[in-house]
């Protein structure tokens, strides 16, 4: 299990030991993305994987940052011949993956282009209180 400030990083057992089965917890950013780069290097290196799945249904936070580097560590699998896929069990909400400066659309709702929300009335949206 790694941990890197706020993101916890658990190895899930494979029966097949083909794929990496990482479940994360907790917030994927810029500080806690190369704690989960570490994690997907050590979890192929030497065992013949090619292949990882990546739990997100327990983060409450990820930015772009971390998207992009999600990309990318698909493009890397894709080009030796391996795989990413990300894993969610639904409960996965529009506020763990919002642009900055928004503001979740009430619950039930979405605006006209469907996006999960817009800026707020007075500028950048305020921090959500932990429910």
């Amino acid at each position: 299990m790694g941990v890197c400030a706020q993101l916890v990083i658990r190895d899930v057992p494979d029966a097949e030991d083909r794929t990496a089965v990482l479940r994360l917890f907790g917030e994927l950013h810029r500080d806690t993305v190369q704690d989960l780069c570490s994690r997907v290097t050590a979890a192929l290196s030497g065992g013949g994987r090619r292949s990882v799945v990546i739990d997100v249904s327990s983060l409450t936070k990820c930015d772009t940052a971390s998207l992009f580097t999600l990309l990318g560590i698909h493009q890397a699998l894709q080009s030796i011949g391996g795989s990413l896929r990300l894993v969610t069990d639904g409960r996965l909400s529009h506020h763990a993956i919002r642009p900055p400066g928004t503001v979740p659309a009430p619950a039930g709702q979405r605006n006209s282009n469907n996006t999960p929300g817009r800026p707020g009335p007075h500028g950048p949206a305020a921090p959500e209180s932990p429910e």
